[in-house]
């Protein structure tokens, strides 16, 4: 056996010498230097006896990626010479991998010399010996890129060529896929085999579908509104998805109820929702306003002190000439009654003034005519008394001159089935609204949060004056996009 070059020697100490600096600089500089391996190895090469004296010279290498670690080319003067062995001493980060490789040349009958080359494979951390022998059946036996050269079965004389697995060298051999060697294995989608890049998403027909699987995959557009057999349902869910159409008036369990929200949406109107709807001054004397003083340009002054009456709204202290004594105190005293203390003693029909226990229906004289009198009072609406409520009536099927989408979402919004997709529909009419998060297309009813398979990431925030594709649309940012129906 010969001894080992002068060279290659050094480069083993620089490796050892390289790895202990490593090693320090870690302890010193913190946990983000990665952890090295030591790997030790000795590679024997040699060939068949039958051909040994054939032999030449042997070119040795060791390399790590495009690194090249050691290489040398050792001459063979005699067969007794054989086998060589070398000691290779690599430091890397766990997970490394190293390839070795000999070339033999060995003289042919007609003077020429012919080069075979075998390798293998082996991660960081090996230690041990490594045997690169050459079988004499293999000369001149040329196997395709990713096989070597073996005979097989041991002792039959015959050369076979059998894959080795080198992920990177372009030939995808058996022992190889695309899920342990994309760059050689691109994935096929349609195998029945889900590995490597293939997803639900992707590739269903081999990874199945998404929706079903019972993980509820947001990467692949997944949510609650497109998904809910993984996803668990949007209503309710504790959140207020408004991005999935969510609503007062959809899902009050997550949004809380409409009325009293203060905003006056969702088919609210004064006779509904008297304290979201600014209904004072509309011309219509509402139920809350009939109490005297409540809204005076609708259902008409107080009558003033002196009318011998202790109105709703006066009191002894206030008024003492219609309210004599006790009147006003609460309680129905002596020489009090409903018409001369309707305060204490409870309304009465004919006091001038219509209390809350009275309507245009239980008393005419206070609270005026029911529907027919040409004037549109309490209790009455556009629906329920049109001659006397006329004009823009919201609630009666017609977009009429004076509604908008935004003042009567019920008459003027977005009908399903009108072919027209409002983001508002996303969720409850397939009809106008088609397709589904993760089929290429960013649909007007999807978003950046709703469907980043789509859409992409999200760029852009509600309130800069630009509404971003993609990202806002009408029911997400209205400030940016208009908030108009349709879209």
């Amino acid at each position: 056996m010969s001894r080992p070059p002068a060279s290659l020697a050094l480069r083993g100490v620089l490796a050892s010498a390289l790895a202990l600096v490593l090693v320090v600089f870690g302890l010193h500089c913190g946990s983000d230097v990665e952890p090295v391996t030591v790997t030790d190895v000795t590679l024997v090469m040699g060939v068949g006896t039958e051909c040994a004296a054939r032999l030449r010279a042997i070119t040795m290498k060791v390399e790590t990626g495009t690194r090249l670690d050691a290489t040398e080319t050792m001459l063979v003067a005699s067969a007794a010479e054989l086998p060589l062995a070398r000691r290779i001493s690599l430091s890397d980060p766990e997970g490394t991998k190293h390839r070795a490789s000999a070339a033999f040349d060995l003289a042919r009958d007609d003077g020429f010399t012919v080069t075979e080359t075998i390798f293998t494979e082996f991660p960081a951390g090996t230690t041990g010996v490594i045997p690169l022998s050459l079988p004499c059946v293999c000369l001149e036996h040329p196997c395709p890129t990713g096989y070597v050269c073996k005979e097989e079965p041991p002792g039959s004389g015959e050369p076979s060529c059998v894959a080795q697995p080198n992920c990177g060298d372009g030939a995808c051999v058996p022992g190889e896929s695309c899920g342990t060697c994309l760059v050689d294995c691109p994935c096929n989608c349609g195998d029945m085999n889900c590995e490597g890049t293939e997803t639900c998403a992707s590739c269903p027909g081999d990874c199945g579908e998404c929706c079903g699987n019972g993980m509820c995959d947001t990467g692949f557009g997944e949510n609650c509104s497109n998904c809910d057999s993984d996803c668990g349902a949007c209503c309710p869910n504790g959140t207020c998805d408004t991005s999935f159409g969510e609503n007062c008036s959809t899902c009050a369990e997550d949004c809380g109820d409409c009325c009293g929200d203060g905003a006056c949406n969702f088919g609210e109107k004064c006779s509904t929702c008297y304290d979201d709807c600014d209904c004072c001054g509309n011309a219509v004397c509402e139920p809350d306003e009939v109490l005297c003083g409540a809204c005076a340009s609708d259902c008409g002054t107080c009558p003033d002190c002196g009318d011998g009456v202790c109105q709703n709204h006066e009191n002894h202290d206030k008024c003492p000439t219609d309210c004599p004594g006790g009147c006003g105190n609460g309680t129905c005293g002596a020489g009090e009654t409903k018409l001369t203390c309707p305060k204490d003693c409870g309304e009465v029909c004919g006091n001038k003034s219509c209390g809350g226990t009275e309507n245009c229906s239980t008393c005419a004289a206070d609270c005026g005519a029911c529907c027919g009198n040409d004037k549109c009072d309490f209790g009455e609406t556009c629906l329920t008394c049109p001659e006397d409520c006329t004009g823009a009536c919201c609630g009666n099927g017609t977009c009429e001159s004076g509604e908008t989408c935004t003042s009567c979402v019920s008459d003027c919004g977005p009908k399903c089935g009108d072919g027209v997709c409002h983001c508002s529909e996303a969720v409850s009419c397939a009809a106008d609204c088609p397709g589904t998060c993760g089929d290429g297309t960013c649909q007007a009813f999807e978003t950046c949060l709703s469907c980043a398979a789509d859409c992409g990431a999200c760029t852009g925030t509600c309130g800069d004056g630009t509404c971003t594709k993609g990202n806002e649309n009408q029911c997400t940012c209205p400030a940016d996009c208009g908030g108009k129906c349709p879209p």
